[in-house]
């Protein structure tokens, strides 16, 4: 989820959630087997990393792979059918997969209708209305409204025969339609996001760096849809690999991101000075988190990670400040894979599990995304060139 920059996407979509500010819980090492190696950038030794989290670690450093995410399909008889999309927010993120849409879009020669808004559910619904009264083929809700506050809108155009697409809203453990929260109402189909995968391949990337001694403070938004799932697997990764590393939990609503998680920071790194990782789970965040790092006095002792791809996010990392490591998403990629499941809902074929990429970036491969940063550059272009050949049109 992102920021104002790669995707404030989770941060608007939770403020229309009730905000649980959960109290901060602390959990200790586990156990984890361990591989030959030698120092690290912390301060602990490469011998007490397992080679599984060292190989999750380069899995994702590396350019993303395509995987089909099912049979070829044939788009051409789509010529002439309409797609009405409404996106969360303005912002670079979501501008980037759009623009990827219309364009495919446009190669099918399909009609493409985005219906801008600044994010607030009650836009949403006139999106939707909007989307009702042009009975388009298919509608989109990228990246992703929160279906859950148009129950109604998402009834009507059940009734009406026309199928709902949601994408980058559920995480890939969701499940699929009509199971899905919120999603009985009228959901035809999903395109998920890899948030559990991001916080497992973050968290690994804490344990190498570290040598298995991080102490990381983790910081999630309750009132976030996947939020709570993601500090899970976070934590528990935590302390079932790695024997030295601890974590301590805090919760901000996503109303209070930008009042106070600098000030949320600065206390619990003041209370335990020995914090060396702060991981808030998405890069709107990190915009409080430094500061609190900088007045602190802990620049060059404590390293943030973070989640989005943001090239702002990014551009600290080419700097060498104090943000270390940003598990990224391929805009490009989530366009492709939402063109790819719209495609099969509109020739009436089952729908598919999408999986979309991330990549680890750091210091090793960060200049990979511009210099500086840009939305989308970085990922390579197995996915693009992968699914242009699914459909036949390379």
């Amino acid at each position: 989820m992102s920021h104002r920059n790669r995707g404030l996407r989770p941060f608007a979509l939770a403020a229309l959630v009730a905000s649980l500010t959960l109290a901060a819980c602390s959990t200790g090492s586990g156990s984890g087997s361990s591989a030959s190696g030698g120092s690290t950038s912390g301060g602990g030794s490469a011998d007490a990393v397992s080679a599984e989290v060292t190989a999750n670690v380069e899995k994702y450093q590396a350019l993303p792979e395509f995987t089909p995410p099912g049979d070829p399909i044939d788009p051409s008889p789509l010529k002439g059918k309409s797609m009405f999309l409404i996106p969360l927010a303005p912002n670079p993120f979501n501008e980037n997969i759009q623009d990827t849409m219309k364009s495919i879009a446009d190669k099918v020669g399909m009609k493409f209708t985005l219906y801008p808004n600044q994010g607030k559910a009650s836009e949403w619904v006139q999106g939707m209305n909007a989307a009702l009264t042009a009975k388009p083929d298919i509608i989109v809700l990228s990246t992703a409204p929160d279906p859950r506050v148009l129950q109604p809108q998402l009834d009507q155009a059940k009734k009406a025969g026309i199928p709902v697409l949601v994408t980058h809203f559920y995480d890939d453990s969701s499940p699929q339609p009509p199971d899905c929260d919120g999603c009985a109402a009228g959901v035809t189909g999903l395109v998920t996001a890899p948030f559990n995968v991001a916080g497992k391949a973050a968290a690994d990337w804490i344990i190498k760096d570290s040598g298995g001694t991080g102490n990381v403070l983790v910081i999630g938004a309750a009132d976030i849809l996947p939020s709570p799932a993601t500090v899970d697997v976070v934590t528990k990764e935590l302390a079932e690999a790695c024997d030295g590393c601890k974590s301590t939990v805090v919760n901000i609503p996503v109303a209070d991101w930008n009042t106070k998680v600098q000030g949320e920071v600065q206390a619990a790194l003041n209370r335990d000075p020995s914090i060396d990782y702060v991981y808030p789970l998405y890069d709107a965040m990190v915009a409080g988190v430094v500061p609190a790092v900088q007045t602190t006095g802990k620049t060059g002792k404590v390293k943030v990670v973070s989640y989005n791809g943001s090239p702002y996010a990014l551009k600290y990392i080419q700097d060498g400040d104090i943000v270390a490591m940003n598990v990224g998403e391929d805009t490009v990629g989530i366009g492709y894979a939402s063109m790819d499941q719209a495609f099969r809902i509109l020739l009436g074929q089952p729908t598919v599990d999408e999986r979309t990429p991330i990549r680890i970036w750091d210091d090793s491969n960060v200049d990979d995304s511009g210099t500086p940063p840009v939305v989308g550059k970085g990922y390579g272009t197995a996915l693009s060139e992968g699914y242009t050949k699914l459909w036949g049109m390379d």
